[in-house]
């Protein structure tokens, strides 16, 4: 990022979210991404905006609690199945590529589980209708057993390819959204995924981040957030490794 912006400038676009009662697009502001430090008070980017979030968590929790949307079909796409062909060291490169890399793990992981279990459908679409505008979809959906009889743990996994420039707090802010726009009920239903009395789901924000993208030194600024965001988070890195993808929880 070649030009500089001061405390203030940055504030004043998050807060212009608030005002507008348009949270829900906050993560993709390109604020989200700046990396390196104000230009009057020296302070990280992500620290500048993290402070603003924590200082109106509950006006941010509630502008987003009211935004659920249900898709009417199924949110497990049917047509992903087989195998995947990508050359990880070859391209495409760029938005691409993600799929790609996101289609490779699930392959790798659907029927052995990884760290955070077995990954059940990649590129799950958040839309319901066209006029939907601006829904992603979530990256990779897994599910492992819990600590507890009959719990299961469903992560939401938002994957960052290994030449991307987002930050550690886009990844946060975009699975957070995600989850609170998703219909959950309807969503394990579609996978699956019991919700009886007797066994439950909890669910869990997961960022994945490429391993060697210097992660792991922006985590100190996010966590503040981590710690008040009304959800389970936990990060994970990944690498490529001898044809496999190899997947750690980032260390905490």
């Amino acid at each position: 990022m070649s030009k500089t912006y001061t405390k203030s400038a940055v504030i004043q676009i998050v807060a212009s979210y608030f005002q507008a009662k348009d949270c829900k697009n906050l993560y993709k502001d390109n604020c989200i991404n700046f990396t390196g430090e104000t230009k009057d008070t020296k302070e990280n980017y992500s620290k500048v905006i993290v402070d603003y979030l924590i200082e109106h968590i509950d006006e941010y929790k509630k502008g987003l609690n009211t935004i659920t949307v249900t898709r009417k079909t199924s949110y497990k796409t049917g047509s992903h199945i087989g195998k995947s062909d990508f050359d990880f060291n070859k391209r495409p490169r760029g938005e691409r590529r993600e799929e790609k890399i996101a289609h490779a793990m699930y392959c790798q992981y659907k029927d052995v589980p990884a760290v955070f279990g077995k990954i059940l459908d990649y590129q799950i679409p958040l839309k319901n209708t066209e006029h939907d505008v601006g829904l992603g979809k979530i990256d990779l959906l897994s599910v492992k057993d819990g600590s507890k009889p009959g719990l299961k743990i469903v992560h939401f996994l938002e994957l960052k390819r290994d030449d991307s420039e987002e930050t550690l707090l886009r990844c946060i802010l975009e699975a957070y959204t995600y989850s609170k726009i998703i219909n959950k009920d309807k969503l394990c239903d579609d996978f699956n995924i019991p919700l009886s009395k007797k066994e439950f789901c909890e669910f869990v924000i997961a960022p994945l981040v490429y391993k060697d993208d210097g992660f792991e030194s922006q985590l100190e600024f996010v966590e503040p957030l981590i710690n008040s965001l009304d959800c389970s988070i936990e990060i994970f890195v990944w690498d490529y490794k001898d044809g496999k993808y190899v997947i750690e929880k980032m260390k905490q």
